[in-house]
């Protein structure tokens, strides 16, 4: 049986614009195996979050004959609705961004939780595993406070922990220490690789480790993954 979680093949997306076309990636392909970290670096607008945008089915490619992305656990992507899509990136793929996306009105268990409502079997138990969660990102005093109450790292700690909740097959990080410090940012990217590896879960079986893939244009975060990946001029190697 292969080990893949993702397949990605002959990946092209163009923007069309009252000027003309862009093309910002050219016949794209990746293949991710369970449990890999894998980067993507490259400059700023060389296309990296369109590619996890695709990906996480945030996004479309272009249409081609050609083009597929193929999830190991659920098959095709490209051919599902988008409410199977927005089904699919609750239950299998947990996102961490650049600028966190957390609900301001929520505590930060509510945020972390908040995943689980999507699904169509919701864990009684999500509330007690987002506080296992942000207790192993080192929040487990500040339970009650929201986000805007937290520091940029301590925000991000949470986006981390929510990506986590449902135990996802993947994980897509864009840019996940862009706003931050050098140092604040590794502690995060060690805090992310660590938990990822070994989930903390509450209520259900320990699942596989998930596949990371991380885009970034900082060379020392890449560094920290298994393979790197550069995307320049649309084109992956």
């Amino acid at each position: 049986m292969s080990d893949l979680v993702l397949s990605a093949k002959h990946i092209s997306k163009t923007y069309k614009l009252p000027s003309g076309s862009i093309k910002v990636l050219n016949d794209f392909s990746i293949d991710i195996k369970q449990g890999e970290h894998v980067a993507i670096v490259g400059k700023s607008g060389s296309g990296k979050s369109t590619a996890l945008h695709i990906l996480g089915t945030l996004d479309k490619p272009d249409k081609s004959p050609d083009t597929s992305i193929n999830f190991a656990s659920v098959g095709e992507l490209t051919k599902l609705s988008e409410n199977r899509k927005a089904l699919l990136r609750a239950e299998k793929i947990g996102f961490v961004f650049q600028t966190y996306h957390l609900m301001p009105e929520m505590n930060i268990v509510d945020n972390v939780a908040l995943p689980n409502m999507a699904l169509k079997k919701r864990n009684p138990q999500a509330k007690e595993r987002a506080i296992a969660l942000l207790e192993a990102v080192g929040l487990g005093e500040r339970l009650a406070h929201k986000p805007l109450e937290l520091s940029g790292g301590e925000q991000q700690r949470v986006a981390v922990a929510r990506a986590l909740i449902n135990s996802p097959e993947l994980i897509l990080a864009d840019e996940p220490t862009g706003n931050l410090d050098p140092a604040t940012g590794d502690s995060i990217l060690d805090i992310l690789f660590s938990l990822s590896s070994k989930l903390p879960l509450i209520g259900g079986e320990q699942k596989a480790p998930p596949a990371l893939l991380v885009v970034t244009h900082t060379p020392h975060i890449a560094e920290k993954c298994d393979r790197i990946l550069t995307l320049e001029k649309g084109v992956l190697n």
